[in-house]
């Protein structure tokens, strides 16, 4: 793997050792590496960044455990659910109309996070599904979310570039996102052109719950890049006529 695909494959693996972990409850290191086919010493080094953002914890060197701050994280995931029940029901029908996964993320500070998916084709080539998250900075989801910030947020999330790259193809500086900023204002959508994983490519709106005002969802259809870069202005189209249907 290159160094600029590590982030997304770290992810995955991350989120593979919290899966084993809320499967089997807690285990040493060498069986959940046994459990995940991670190698033990990817596992201990997954466990220690899971420790330092307080989502696993050590009862002693050979026994680890999720916290209770991962079930918090759970329960608002559930919560923001609920709250997005009527944006979720039009997903099936995106679905239906190219084949292709379509995606209900909400921002959640400095990231967006997939709450729900209907998938479509290319599934297995596609890093973002429930519970995961994608920085502002990445993703159709996240660049239609941070395109809607207002100018204060923007400004200040823009502050903190230049971002950590997923790929040559992410947008990272200042200049580049603000320039994708205005297109996305431009046209009504974020187009994703493999900024996050190599071959992927998504098309994604921000949409309001009309029972929470100014919160920042947004409904991504993502796929194989040569799919969504021959329709991403008929995807926007669909996508933006079933929401105005809710």
């Amino acid at each position: 793997m290159s160094t600029s695909e590590q982030p997304v494959g770290a992810l995955a693996k991350a989120m593979t050792v919290v899966e084993t972990l809320a499967l089997h409850g807690e285990m040493s290191p060498a069986d959940i590496a046994t459990a995940s086919g991670i190698p033990r010493s990817t596992v201990y080094r997954l466990l220690g960044g899971l420790q330092e953002a307080g989502l696993a914890t050590f009862r002693d060197e050979s026994a680890a455990s999720l916290t209770l701050k991962l079930t918090d994280l759970a329960d608002g995931a559930r919560e923001a659910m609920t709250e997005w029940a009527p944006i979720t029901a039009i997903l099936p029908n995106i679905t239906r109309t190219f084949g292709m996964t379509s995606f209900l993320s909400v921002r959640r500070g400095d990231e967006t996070v997939c709450i729900r998916w209907v998938q479509g084709t290319g599934i297995d080539a596609l890093v973002l599904r429930p519970g995961r998250t994608l920085p502002l900075h990445a993703g159709a989801a996240g660049r239609a979310a941070l395109a809607a910030l207002d100018d204060g947020e923007r400004e200040e999330y823009l502050s903190r570039a230049p971002f950590r790259p997923f790929n040559h193809n992410s947008l990272v500086s200042r200049q580049e996102l603000a320039a994708d900023i205005s297109w996305v204002r431009d046209h009504g959508y974020a187009f994703s052109q493999e900024d996050v994983t190599l071959g992927v490519g998504a098309v994604g709106i921000t949409v309001e719950d009309p029972a929470h005002p100014g919160g920042i969802g947004c409904v991504s259809v993502g796929g194989l890049i040569g799919e969504i870069t021959a329709n991403h202005e008929r995807l926007a189209a669909v996508i933006r006529e079933e929401v105005a249907g809710i």
